[in-house]
């Protein structure tokens, strides 16, 4: 085999191993694509979805019921006989002629307030399947974006964990360094261990809440591809509300969809109520029936006959039927009561959560308000940890401080950048919280 012949029997086994490394580089997906893949990807969104094809489904079989409904059928039919005896009680086959009767029959609904009433419960049934998605959506989209701030928080905790106990370790080779010429004591010694330790049972739960909160997000995005990283989110500037916490309890009323939807609850009671109540009216039917009978068929020779397709006649069949519940041992009268606790039920399932709207309202207003101080706070200690490093170390060059005490400044560093990074996924945490709960964006929300 010539050497252009082996190139060319390697290289789809090239192809393989480029395509393989290529597709072994997870991509970076912000917080946005997390979104969009959960909406795409969770199962509970695609069941939301079932359960709205479901109510449109039985929306159309409630219509049915104004429709006139056709079936192919066959019974049997008497006739009077005409030498019976008189103000007797009818026997059949004896005073009676029995016949076959076989066609289709049809009827149509004059009258039944209960149709129309289930028409008006499933076409609100599937107006609440709508908005029940978009409650789904919205509470997948909220924890995707939590669980992805908890991760980020996690991710850069284990970043600042392992320059930490970096850190401790350098501290302590100084210590015991020191303590061997005698210029720093046993319980200093013991000390820094002590911090070692701490350091690195810190780095190392840092490292297994991480792996944790990564789960969680795949979890929450409805997928369990691990070949994807996230990138963190730093905002330099923080968006700012431009709302006071009455003004978003009322933005909430107007916008919250589970707001809306137990709106649509409550009238659905209301039906319901009104369907139970309609049962005590009477329904009245049109029927209509068309196809071939045979009379008599009582006899031997007349079933021959009918076997034998003679004796048959093209008959056809008209009339009204009216019915009306007189007893029915109390149930009509029990649903009734039925519908109307379940619609008290729904009315204080309404107080409830309008407390808990306006409750959850304020609580991540005034967090915010909070964190916002707190995050403010947190950057100047890391300005001044910075100053007060950089100071440090001028000082160690002059011979004026040690290496423990860089060592220290340091350390003071990373804490305060920690801090102010905790504060940061706090702040963006609790913002979508409330902008889920008010029923806007983040963007409507804040000022620009």
């Amino acid at each position: 085999m010539s050497i252009n012949e082996r190139a060319l029997s390697l290289m789809p086994l090239f192809f393989l191993i480029c395509g393989g490394l290529l597709e072994a580089q997870p991509r970076t997906v912000t917080v946005e694509e997390c979104v969009t893949i959960a909406v795409q990807n969770h199962p509970e969104i695609k069941a939301a979805s079932e359960n709205q094809a479901a109510a449109i489904a039985n929306y159309h079989i409630s219509r049915a019921g104004n429709s006139v409904i056709v079936d192919a059928n066959a019974k049997t039919v008497e006739y009077l006989k005409q030498d019976r005896s008189p103000g007797q009680v009818n026997i059949p086959g004896v005073d009676t002629t029995i016949g076959l009767f076989a066609g289709l029959g049809a009827t149509y609904n004059l009258y039944d307030p209960r149709v129309s009433t289930s028409i008006d419960v499933a076409r609100l049934s599937v107006d609440m399947a709508k908005i029940n998605t978009v409650i789904v959506r919205n509470r997948v989209v909220l924890n995707v974006k939590k669980t992805y701030f908890n991760y980020g928080l996690a991710k850069e905790s284990t970043i600042f964990r392992e320059k930490l106990k970096d850190k401790y370790q350098e501290k302590l080779a100084k210590t015991r360094i020191l303590h061997r010429i005698g210029q720093r004591s046993a319980l200093e010694v013991s000390k820094a261990e002590l911090d070692m330790e701490s350091a690195k049972l810190d780095n190392e739960r840092s490292r297994n809440n991480e792996a944790s909160m990564r789960t969680n997000l795949l979890i929450a995005m409805g997928i369990l591809d691990d070949n994807i990283e996230f990138s963190p989110i730093i905002l330099q500037q923080f968006p700012e509300l431009r709302y006071t916490v009455d003004e978003l309890y009322n933005l909430a009323q107007a916008n919250s969809i589970d707001i809306r939807f137990i709106n649509m609850k409550k009238d659905l009671g209301k039906l319901n109520i009104e369907f139970q109540k309609s049962s005590r009216y009477p329904r009245v039917d049109i029927q209509a029936a068309f196809g071939f009978e045979n009379r008599d068929l009582q006899n031997r020779e007349e079933i021959k006959s009918g076997i034998k397709g003679n004796n048959w006649e093209p008959t056809f069949h008209a009339g009204f039927t009216a019915s009306m519940p007189v007893f029915s041992g109390g149930a009509i009268t029990s649903k009734v009561d039925r519908s109307v606790a379940e619609y008290n039920s729904v009315l204080y399932e309404e107080k409830r959560l309008l407390l808990n709207v306006k409750s959850v309202i304020r609580t991540n207003y005034y967090l915010m308000v909070e964190l916002t101080k707190q995050v403010d706070m947190s950057r100047l200690m890391a300005d001044n940890a910075e100053k007060h490093l950089e100071l440090t170390r001028r000082y160690y060059e002059s011979g004026v401080s040690t290496q423990l005490e860089v060592r220290d400044a340091e350390l003071s560093l990373l804490n305060a950048q920690l801090m102010s990074v905790k504060a940061q996924y706090d702040y963006l945490i609790t913002l979508a919280e409330l902008s889920h709960i008010v029923g806007l964006s983040e963007e409507q929300i804040c000022k620009k």
